[in-house]
């Protein structure tokens, strides 16, 4: 690479049309206006650089769709990331890296109003780019953002899911993956390479935008996965993928994701076994509490299984009390809440030292002020420590530590949520979901006046937040309780794993 080439980094955004809507999937192509100074008259999406001010390139690509078409977050929402590129354009003495993203028009978004970089615009079919005279490389960036019919079932059926947690969603990933193993699309390809190439792709695109927040535990298991596909034919005396024939390499494949598939969920007694360690080692030498007292607000298997063993561990001398915020819109407390007492409603001995509560979300103060413990699991765990978990976590540990400094904040997870930084871009960002969600429990009339309102009330139903790693007393896994160095070191694992896997993509 030329040392004179001067280096841009771009967003390039296209605006699409829902894929399930009547016209299907098309997107905005415009016509750069004679006034820009690169690629005059040709056909383009939305796109631009990325200033030193913008957080990410997604925050960029928002800023540019705003700046040139008036669209804002009340009009779009991100469909899907496609995996940066760069190309080199020796006239312009330029190396561009290209960040690719596709948005999709929510219903009754207003009219795309362009501004003086474009003369008009149209939507079109991905397969109508080749008619138009475009900027260089745009069908690249689109075939990283368009993807099958078969790959935009699967990642409807993970952004769908509201009910399975990260790791029955993972599990699900593995699944769809299959599912397209032994489909059409999949099997028409002639080469093993094709295959290969393709399958690569699709696993990218349900690890990265499935369900984002809760990818890591999806990619870590698709790519472990296909992991042990490369590494089944990288041995010596392997003739590698391209030397198999193609049918030989889907066996393979299929035989692999059965084979994770039929493994399940991963044990959580290992994690609970930490936390129950955890606890006990927090105990004055000879002298144990009468009793202890946990606030959580997840309803995930993890904290069940966490509060089942820790009840069932200690002594039977303490008394355990568990308070449950009720986790709206959903009330996965109030769910939690019952799950647990079932567990022990034939344990006489274990239901007359065992209390719980539920209480409102924004009873949040009182229920830790005289905490020993709040709990939560984690969706995903970046390298520093700060974790992303249901909505009101992040509440729950800052008021803890303001309120009840000798509180111990735990984060509990599995070391497949532990993903690199570089994973999302975007991954202080938090999931929006249906507002009825959170309407549905309101007054009629109230509904009602609010429909009247509606371009001047806004309802947010946001299901995770981050919680940063300085208000986390202890992060405990299936390994233990992890240091800061053993996150780093995880988190640089996943980004050699990734490089591995799609780096010649």
């Amino acid at each position: 690479m030329s040392s004179k080439l001067r280096q841009r980094s771009v967003v390039s955004s296209f605006i699409c049309t829902p894929p399930q809507s009547s016209t299907g999937l098309t997107f905005a192509l415009f016509k750069r206006s004679q006034d820009v100074s690169t690629y005059r008259g040709k056909w383009a999406v939305c796109s631009g650089s990325i200033d030193p001010t913008d957080a990410s390139p997604q925050a960029a690509a928002k800023r540019e769709i705003l700046e040139e078409t008036k669209l804002s977050d009340s009009d779009i929402s991100i469909l899907r990331r496609g995996k940066p590129f760069s190309l080199t354009d020796e006239e312009l003495q330029t190396e561009w890296t290209i960040h690719p993203f596709a948005w999709q028009l929510k219903d009754g978004a207003r009219e795309i109003s362009f501004d003086w970089e474009h003369t008009e615009f149209k939507f079109i079919k991905a397969e109508d780019l080749a008619n138009y005279e475009h900027v260089p490389q745009l069908e690249l960036g689109m075939s990283r953002v368009m993807v099958s019919p078969e790959t935009e079932k699967g990642l409807a059926v993970l952004r769908d899911d509201h009910e399975s947690g990260a790791q029955a969603l993972a599990l699900k990933s593995l699944e769809i993956l299959l599912n397209m193993v032994r489909g059409s699309e999949l099997r028409g390809l002639s080469t093993s390479g094709e295959f290969w190439e393709e399958l690569r792709w699709r696993a990218w695109h349900l690890a990265k935008n499935g369900r984002p927040s809760m990818g890591a535990a999806i990619e870590a298991k698709l790519f472990k996965t296909l992991d042990l596909v490369n590494r089944e034919f990288l041995a010596p005396e392997s003739r590698g993928i391209a030397g198999v024939p193609r049918s030989d390499l889907q066996a393979v494949v299929e035989s692999i994701l059965k084979n994770k598939i039929a493994e399940g969920k991963q044990s959580l007694e290992p994690i609970a076994k930490s936390f129950l360690d955890y606890v006990q080692s927090n105990y004055d030498p000879g002298s144990l509490p009468k009793s202890t007292k946990t606030v959580t607000l997840s309803a995930s298997g993890t904290i069940h299984q966490c509060l089942t063993t820790l009840i069932e561990g200690v002594s039977p001398d303490i008394s355990i009390h568990v308070t449950f915020l009720e986790s709206r819109p959903n009330f996965e407390g109030v769910t939690a809440a019952t799950n647990l007492l079932g567990t022990f409603a034939d344990k006489p001995d274990v239901m007359r030292r065992l209390t719980i509560e539920v209480v409102p979300d924004a009873s949040v103060t009182t229920a830790v002020v005289d905490a020993d413990y709040v709990i939560f699991g984690g969706d995903k765990v970046i390298p520093n420590g700060s974790v992303s978990n249901k909505i009101g976590s992040c509440a729950a540990a800052v008021t803890a530590k303001a309120l009840n400094p000798a509180c111990k904040v735990v984060a509990l997870f599995d070391t497949d949520k532990i993903t690199s930084s570089g994973f999302d871009s975007e991954y202080l960002t938090v999931e929006a979901n249906d507002e009825t969600e959170i309407t549905n429990s309101w007054p009629s009339d109230v509904v009602a006046n609010l429909g009247n309102q509606k371009h001047k009330i806004t309802v947010r139903n946001e299901y995770f937040e981050w919680v940063p790693a300085k208000y986390i007393e202890a992060h405990i896994s299936e390994q233990g309780v992890l240091s800061g160095k053993d996150m780093e070191r995880i988190g640089f694992e996943a980004v050699e794993l990734e490089e591995r896997l799609f780096g010649d993509l």
